[in-house]
């Protein structure tokens, strides 16, 4: 008798992943993180610091640093992401539409 073929699937779990967030306004821009949990929705991981009333990287990076779970190298990326949206909304002087 002659065994059935077997199928493997193989199937990659998505992992949890931290993601930055923002709010664009006129006079400010939020950043915020979030945890993003696949089959369960986003679960808000700060509140949104906003630039230029406060330092908001600043705020982000003391945020990152307290959750030792995240690492290093994600924390990286995560203040490079910020950086550069921080310019780009310095850049446009708030304003999506002036590029």
């Amino acid at each position: 008798m002659e065994e059935p073929q077997r199928q493997v699937v193989n199937q990659q779990e998505e992992k949890a992943r931290v993601v930055l967030k923002f709010v664009w306004m006129e006079k400010n821009i939020g950043l915020g993180l979030d945890q993003h949990v696949p089959g369960h929705g986003t679960i808000p991981l700060s509140p949104y610091f906003f630039w230029p009333r406060k330092d908001a990287w600043e705020e982000l990076k003391s945020t990152l640093e307290a959750k030792p779970w995240i690492s290093q190298k994600k924390m990286i990326i995560l203040l490079n992401q910020a950086t550069d949206i921080i310019n780009l909304w310095q850049q446009s002087g708030g304003n999506l539409t002036s590029q």
